[in-house]
């Protein structure tokens, strides 16, 4: 019989908190933490109870929301597979020598290389267009995942920015890879468009099955591959809620006499933030970077975020400005919970206190 109960048991919702498990049909087992004290019972939907699932529910989205605060809800979502903080691949990483150290930063440069030539051999695709209305619930990040393509070119291609408030019943046109489609303009060039989103004119003319004579005419669609949309105020935004400064870009002395080619912010377990919206290339282990993500937000500019005890992010997805990606701690070579931040440009890390602002060396 207890066998037979146990089948029936299936985990409806778990984190550190909150506990939902069904234990047969309309029957409910609950258990979440009120503070500090266990509130814990059962539901049986069969004895005419179900006026009570509404106010059930409010209450368990409501504990939700005042235990972990609305930035740190992805706290009910079950992480990404990390390495815990001082297990036996931790602590090898912690007690890194040169060599592993100098292994860690070839993985990460093979990884955003990997990642050059992928998008490289992805622009070669044959153009389609989809055209998509959005439903209920649907957000941009969402149907760029949905659909494998940045979020800015199905913005771009939208006649909208990437920062709109999308509507249900709008309809998106959706390419099925990096690029936009725009519309020519009066006044418009092949030559202004080409530069004003950094698109090699060559490009365009192929993409497009253009001839050196054609004439191009007001209202006219093309597809400018690979377009980088214009930025319009301020796109990046600080990872962390403290903003400070903990070690700086540079030369330091500890832990070793190195190059720090990053910021360590203080950030001690809390939520991580992309710094910009952009694509997750990378989550995983990464040797001296410990729990590591990479995310891609043009071609020339990707972000780092290193010694995070849990990732929340998988490789392939897209983030918008502000998503939590991850919980900081201090995985890796490292000997203190913060967050290593980097600013990759052109394949060289740059100094990112010249995209942040506000952040503060405070103690």
């Amino acid at each position: 019989m207890s066998s037979q109960n146990e089948n029936q048991q299936k985990i409806i919702l778990k984190s550190k908190r909150i506990v939902l498990i069904s234990t047969g049909k309309f029957r409910f087992h609950y258990s979440f933490y009120l503070g500090k004290r266990l509130l814990h019972g059962n539901i049986d939907f069969r004895k005419n109870h179900f006026r009570i699932l509404p106010l059930f529910v409010t209450i368990l989205v409501a504990c939700g929301i005042l235990l972990f605060g609305i930035n740190n809800t992805v706290a009910m979502i079950e992480p990404e597979f990390s390495v815990m903080e001082n297990d036996l691949k931790d602590q090898q990483a912690k007690n890194a020598d040169d060599k592993y150290l100098e292994d860690t930063e070839k993985q990460k440069l093979a990884i955003i290389t990997a990642e050059e030539i992928k998008e490289e051999e992805n622009s070669k695709k044959k153009l389609t267009l989809t055209k998509y209305k959005i439903q209920d619930g649907d957000t941009l990040s969402e149907i760029a995942n949905r659909f494998g393509v940045p979020m800015d070119s199905i913005a771009g291609s939208s006649g909208i920015s990437s920062s709109s408030i999308i509507k249900p019943g709008q309809e998106l046109l959706i390419p099925n890879k990096k690029g936009i489609v725009y519309r020519l303009k009066k006044g418009d060039t092949l030559a202004s468009v080409s530069t004003k989103y950094k698109v090699k004119i060559e490009n365009v003319y192929e993409e497009n099955k253009l001839a050196n004579g054609d004439i191009l005419s007001v209202g006219q669609k093309l597809f400018l591959p690979g377009a980088v949309i214009p930025e319009t105020g301020n796109v990046w935004s600080i990872p962390v809620d403290s903003g400070v400064i903990t070690s700086g870009y540079g030369w330091r002395r500890y832990p070793k006499r190195k190059f720090h080619d990053a910021l360590d912010l203080k950030a001690n377990y809390v939520p991580v933030k992309a710094a910009r919206s952009g694509k997750i290339i990378y989550s995983g282990w990464m040797g001296g970077y410990g729990n590591t993500v990479i995310i891609q937000h043009t071609d020339s500019l990707k972000t780092l975020y290193a010694h995070n005890s849990r990732l929340y992010v998988k490789n392939g997805q897209y983030v918008s400005s502000g998503k939590v990606i991850s919980q900081s701690g201090c995985t890796g070579f490292c000997f203190g919970p913060h967050l290593h931040f980097e600013v990759i440009k052109n394949g060289r890390t740059t100094n990112p206190a010249k995209y942040l602002k506000g952040l503060s060396h405070k103690r």
